[in-house]
């Protein structure tokens, strides 16, 4: 099937395959504090984890691509998409807030507002909201941004892990490096509205010399970030994530290679691909809610070899948060408020 005019077919797989990763990676981590570092079951859930922390800073490539090649004014962008992650965020922040049962009406106030852990999402992304039009001509200005991302893959990516690296050799060289970045303050700047950023820029195209690049870039960090922990941890004898934060150039490299192999090369979508692009972030808010639900009827990481147990959470977790997904897209007027 042919798609809609404005519809690119390679991101929606991309949307929907970030999604299915980000299920899996907190498939992964949600049994993390039960196991001992090193252990066999550690080790798996770390592996998972590391493989799919390509996922996140997909998300910022698919909403720069999209948001910045737009000419949709601010007013618009607040009053359809901000308000709408505005709204799942209080709704679904409420109902996980309603879950974790808190002591007293002041820490159950704290906690709505403050948000489980997977719906900082939504905070970041309307935040980028708001600089769209700060960013949107920086953008569209080559050497701008190149410039731009000159500096987001110096201070933002390849510095702080560099600092991680260096850590291996001397601890104390690294705080310094560490308090230097931290001093000059870059981090708003250059964090993830670099990655928005990136996603404009890899969305214009990009040479078949460089396509190949990236691949091979995307390749070796999609490899390196799990290695790097499982090796790291076993020298040191202590949990070592140092190279997981999703700005880090082994994460964001792996979502670039797919970003531009998906938009490149998938070129024809499908009614179900659309439906599930469509349900994608309802499926990302409820995932969380579903692996609670599958670890409270015994159904978790640790069921049996985590190496296994692991992706077949995912699998149990991922068809459950899809199916709510296109459910609580399909409620009359206040669905795509909540999903």
């Amino acid at each position: 099937m042919t798609r809609k005019a404005g519809r690119v077919p390679g991101y929606d797989l991309l949307r929907v395959l970030a999604t299915l990763a980000v299920i899996l990676l907190h498939s992964a981590t949600s049994q993390l504090h039960a196991v001992e570092v090193n252990t066999s079951p550690w080790r798996a859930m770390i592996f998972w984890d590391g493989l799919m922390r390509w996922s996140v800073p997909a998300f910022f490539l698919l909403s720069g691509a999209l948001f910045l090649s737009s000419d949709k004014p601010l007013s618009e962008i607040l009053k359809k998409n901000a308000l709408r992650i505005g709204t799942a965020y209080f709704f679904w922040s409420f109902v996980y807030a309603a879950v974790s049962r808190p002591e007293g009406w002041k820490e159950f106030l704290y906690t709505w507002i403050g948000g489980h852990y997977h719906l900082w999402f939504c905070w970041a992304i309307v935040g980028l909201y708001l600089l769209v039009p700060l960013l949107r001509p920086l953008a569209r200005n080559e050497k701008t941004a190149r410039y731009y991302l000159l500096l987001v893959f110096i201070f933002a990516s390849c510095l702080p892990m560099l600092t991680g690296l260096v850590w291996t050799v001397s601890p104390r060289l690294s705080d310094l490096m560490q308090a230097v970045l931290s001093m000059m303050d870059l981090a708003f700047p250059l964090g993830y509205a670099g990655i928005f950023v990136f996603g404009y820029f890899l969305s214009k195209g990009v040479t078949p010399k460089n396509e190949k690049l990236l691949y091979l870039l995307g390749i070796t960090g999609l490899i390196f970030t799990p290695v790097s922990a499982l090796v790291l941890s076993a020298i040191f004898e202590r949990e070592m994530t140092s190279f997981y934060p999703f700005l880090m150039p082994n994460t964001v490299f792996p979502a670039a290679a797919l970003f531009v192999c998906l938009k490149t090369h998938v070129h024809r979508g499908t009614r179900l691909l659309r439906i599930l692009s469509d349900a994608s972030f309802g499926a990302y808010l409820v995932h969380v809610l579903a692996l609670s639900v599958l670890n409270r009827i015994g159904f978790s990481s640790l069921s049996f070899s985590a190496w296994i147990s692991i992706p077949l959470v995912a699998a149990a977790a991922a068809v459950l948060s899809f199916a709510a997904g296109i459910l609580l897209r399909r409620i009359p007027v206040v669905g795509k408020y909540l999903s």
